[in-house]
C-alpha cells in the first residue's frame, strides 16, 4: 500500500494508502506506531475523495474530543449517549458544524 496523503492530527496521524485494487483507505495510525497500518476508518474508489474525507475527519475528531468523545472501534463513544459512527460522516461530505449539529447535539 502505498501512503498519498498524511495529516498530524490530535496525537495521531490520519493517511490515505491505495491498496493494489485501486481503492483508497482512510486510516488513523497512532504516532508512536507508525511501522502498523493503523486502523481503517473508510474506504473510496476515488483519491481526491478520501483525501477530502481525511481532512474532514481530522475536524470532526478535533470537535468530538473537545465535547468529551473518543474513538472506538470506528464510532465516537461518550458514556451515556449513542455511539456515533465514523464512516457515516465521511461519505455524507458534510461540514464540521452540520455534523455536530446532526450527531452530537442530535
Amino acid at each position: 500500500m502505498t501512503v498519498k496523503h498524511s495529516i498530524k492530527c490530535q496525537g495521531s496521524e490520519i493517511l490515505v494508502r491505495e491498496t493494489e485494487e485501486g481503492q483508497y483507505h482512510v486510516a488513523i495510525q497512532a504516532s508512536n506506531n507508525p511501522l502498523g497500518y493503523g486502523n481503517v476508518l473508510e474506504t473510496f474508489a476515488d483519491q481526491e475523495k478520501a483525501i477530502r474525507a481525511a481532512e474532514q475527519f481530522c475536524k470532526q475528531l478535533a470537535a468530538a474530543k473537545e465535547r468529551g468523545y473518543y474513538l472506538e472501534e470506528g464510532h465516537f463513544v461518550k458514556p451515556e449517549r449513542e455511539k456515533i459512527p465514523v464512516a457515516a460522516g465521511l461519505k455524507e461530505e458534510m461540514e464540521v458544524e452540520q455534523w455536530i449539529e446532526q450527531y452530537i447535539r442530535g
